[in-house]
């Protein structure tokens, strides 16, 4: 409900009118508290019925709401573990390919695209080198010590200033990892050539 920004009375209100149910506040605040314990015993959850109604409304599983799933569908919550992603960063996915939710067209074409990137066999490369940034960058953010440490440490075995040492390094593994993504790009759309005669 906090999501959509609704209250208990706009919620049951909207869930009335889509659902030409006669809901009042109270129930929300029942299923709002299931499980809880009262002086008559704990709370229970609604009928099956109502609880495939709300999650209708929401567009979420009823696993959802009964907590067997912290995702909003076991569909997502099958491709997290399947991919170990996240589900922002399939859902990000999701919403780039299905944007235009009409064009078969561009579907399509932004699903080929991916699929072409995602399948290059250059695609490890580059992930090896993101994920050396992404380290320093933890290391940087997270434990900044360490992080001084380390480049100080290497300054001294190369004889240069540390802050000149962070800078060469960072603009390494920065230059590497475009460098990675620039052949990865070339190999998998390589640029159309005029035939020689």
């Amino acid at each position: 409900m906090e999501e959509r920004g609704l209250t208990q009375l706009s919620f049951v209100s909207q869930l009335n009118k889509q659902y030409l149910t006669r809901y009042h506040q109270k129930d929300v605040s029942r299923w709002l508290n299931t499980g809880n314990r009262t002086a008559s015993g704990e709370i229970g959850f609604p009928k099956y019925e109502t609880m495939a109604m709300i999650a209708d409304f929401f567009d979420v599983d009823v696993g959802y709401l009964t907590g067997e799933t912290d995702e909003r569908t076991f569909d997502m919550s099958q491709a997290c573990a399947y991919t170990g992603l996240d589900s922002a960063s399939i859902e990000a996915v999701r919403q780039w390919i299905f944007q235009d939710a009409n064009d078969a067209v561009m579907k399509h074409y932004r699903t080929d695209t991916l699929n072409k990137f995602l399948s290059s066999p250059r695609l490890k490369e580059l992930l090896a080198k993101l994920m050396t940034l992404h380290e320093m960058s933890t290391i940087w953010n997270n434990e900044p010590d360490k992080f001084g440490t380390l480049m100080a440490t290497l300054a001294d075995d190369s004889e240069l200033p540390t802050g000149f040492t962070v800078e060469l390094i960072t603009g390494a593994f920065l230059g590497l990892a475009s460098e990675s993504f620039s052949q990865l790009v070339r190999e998998t759309y390589p640029t159309p050539r005029a035939h020689e005669g």
